[in-house]
């Protein structure tokens, strides 16, 4: 899925399910900023010369060792399911290990378990864990690591997650095939509103232990969602996107758009040294001279959303490899060895 489900139907879904604007927009934020945070950063505390480290949640590098692979996409992007669900039957019969299929047992502990989370870091790991969870419904039956279980037709493109079947996975109301499976013909509106029903039970069933009342009924969400979605589409592009953009818009307009730079930039002060580096996970790798990165002084670094949420990131992996570390056992992987 892309920022039309993990940023403005998410949030659309929080605030439905009983979550205040603010609540609902700091989970949509985290969910999305799941695929943003890519670069691995260093902050140094002007005060003392202690300096934090990130924990990357996406790479734009599909081609890192599989080891580097293996700690980001099952835990954040391709949670691995049950090989012998009906929706995996393939033509050619395979089963795999780390196979994603929609709401498996992992992810949605993993989103039971952040609803439990600390106060600090609770909407950020709820956030992450949703952009888990919702990506098992977009990229089911493929595994995130390099397999040729995840070639469509005999593609070129490296056997890397959806990377055979592009970006059709991810698009809201779009139409396209996916040749392994017996059941080829899939329908993205029907596994988006799928995702988004079981998140909005999910959401509605922790803000009912809190003492809190749905802001709309599913019935409602899920007609303003598919009227938001629109019209299906097939083909090699993504159609509509701005008119269903406007209507996300519409539905919540205290959401406003996307800015993968508003909580760093309320956390961060950037020393420049040479020419600014890039913010593209790619471009990163090439930077002869790093910018220095300090916390603001006049911030309290613990209570920003930056720092909140990757502390998420790395409380949401740690959670994850207590699950994963048992299945990679089973394949003779090691993570932890590298």
């Amino acid at each position: 899925m892309d920022t039309e489900f993990h940023y403005y139907m998410t949030g659309i879904i929080a605030k439905a399910a009983g979550f205040s604007e603010d609540e609902a927009k700091t989970i949509a934020t985290a969910s999305e900023y799941v695929d943003e945070n890519d670069v691995c950063l260093t902050i140094e505390d002007r005060s003392n010369g202690d300096v934090y480290q990130n924990y990357i949640s996406q790479t734009m590098n599909i081609l890192k060792p599989k080891q580097k692979l293996m700690r980001i996409y099952p835990v954040f992007h391709f949670v691995p399911g049950e090989p012998m669900c009906k929706s995996a039957s393939r033509c050619d019969g395979k089963m795999h290990l780390l196979n994603t299929t929609p709401g498996n047992e992992i992810a949605d502990k993993l989103l039971d378990l952040a609803f439990k989370s600390s106060e600090d870091t609770r909407l950020y790991r709820i956030g992450i864990a949703t952009h888990a969870y919702a990506d098992t419904w977009a990229h089911q039956n493929f595994v995130g690591w390099y397999d040729f279980f995840n070639d469509i037709s005999m593609d070129v493109k490296p056997d890397i997650g959806h990377a055979n079947a592009e970006h059709h996975p991810d698009w809201p109301a779009h139409r396209w095939e996916d040749t392994r499976l017996v059941n080829d013909q899939i329908d993205n509106t029907d596994r988006f509103l799928a995702a988004a029903k079981e998140i909005y039970g999910k959401y509605q069933d922790y803000n009912k232990q809190s003492g809190k009342k749905m802001n709309a009924s599913w019935k409602t969400v899920s007609g303003q969602l598919l009227q938001a979605m629109g019209a299906s589409f097939s083909g090699s592009q993504i159609y509509y996107r701005e008119d269903r953009l406007n209507r996300y818009r519409n539905l919540a307009p205290w959401l406003g758009d996307f800015d993968e730079s508003d909580w760093f930039k309320e956390a961060i002060d950037i020393k420049v040294l040479g020419l600014k580096d890039s913010a593209s996970g790619l471009l990163s790798m090439f930077t002869m001279l790093r910018d220095k990165l300090y916390w603001k002084e006049d911030t309290e670094k613990e209570k920003t959303h930056w720092y909140r949420f990757q502390e998420a990131v790395k409380e949401h992996q740690g959670k994850a490899m207590e699950d994963l570390d048992l299945l990679f056992a089973k394949m003779g992987v090691n993570l932890h060895a590298v």
